[in-house]
């Protein structure tokens, strides 16, 4: 995405500026930051409790803060009130922003405000393809981000392709305390356990590869049909499960560029776990 307009979208509140820190360090390509407020924010009541107006105060004083961190790091900052309901006032802003910055691609924060605002730009970040994430406070107290897993395809889908099925379970590592979030494996790894029980797609004009380990099929005991897997059709494999978002590209050790590695997202993961859910009969 390097070149390509950042905007970034986050709802007020009093955590605004730990979490806009936060995706500062996932994020450092932002070029327009966006501040959704819900209007009642900014609106002073006679009827507001002590509490009430004291988080007000905070929030407000957490907004300004985010505005004048921005400006330093050259990414103008805009305040849009939101009116409710929050869909629609919400949709008509990011209208808007998408009119003027047709070709940007979007992010997220929903950490802070009302639940009608972090549904409303849930919504509409599914629209423009946006990644939606919130962030939350780690064990030493700093703000952590986590992306919201938005499947990219039904899960039957993922589930009626093996190929898939088996990229994804090499992928798969439960998470344990002190241990990376998924298994990073390089492409030739990936290649090799899928070659030996690829199932093609097509019907017609795929290669048969020579079972020389004599594997049988599962079904019907009988010599097994081992299928040619080609670098070619692999590739395409990849691309598409990444562009599912099932999968992350990565560059390997030390930035190395002589070999393509790969991990698991979070969407790939839950994708895997109810695909592997077997139906239970009455």
């Amino acid at each position: 995405m390097a070149g390509r307009e950042h905007v970034h979208i986050i709802s007020a509140g009093e955590g605004i500026y730990e979490a806009y820190a936060a995706t500062l360090r996932n994020h450092p390509d932002i070029t327009h930051l966006f501040v959704f407020a819900d209007v009642e924010l900014y609106t002073n009541n006679a009827r507001d409790e002590e509490a009430v107006r004291a988080g007000k105060d905070a929030a407000r004083e957490a907004v300004n803060k985010v505005k004048a961190l921005a400006p330093s790091l050259n990414v103008p900052a805009s305040l849009v009130y939101v009116t409710p309901p929050a869909d629609n006032s919400a949709r008509d802003a990011i209208l808007k922003i998408k009119k003027d910055h047709p070709h940007a691609w979007f992010s997220f924060d929903l950490s802070e405000g009302s639940k009608d605002m972090a549904l409303a730009l849930f919504t509409l970040a599914l629209w423009v393809e946006g990644e939606a994430r919130y962030s939350f406070a780690g064990r030493g107290g700093e703000a952590v981000q986590a992306k919201i897993p938005v499947p990219k395809a039904p899960v039957e889908s993922v589930a009626a392709n093996p190929n898939y099925i088996k990229i994804l379970q090499t992928l798969y590592r439960p998470q344990k305390e002190g241990e990376p979030f998924a298994r990073v494996v390089p492409r030739s790894y990936l290649f090799l356990q899928l070659s030996g029980f690829y199932v093609p797609v097509r019907k017609k004009g795929v290669k048969v590869a020579p079972n020389r380990a004599g594997k049988t099929d599962l079904f019907t005991g009988k010599r097994a049909v081992l299928h040619e897997l080609s670098q070619g059709t692999f590739s395409n494999i990849l691309r598409t499960m990444t562009s599912l978002d099932l999968i992350e590209e990565m560059t390997g050790p030390g930035n190395s560029r002589k070999e393509k590695f790969y991990r698991i997202t979070p969407c790939g993961e839950l994708a895997l776990q109810l695909a592997l859910l077997k139906p239970h009969t009455p």
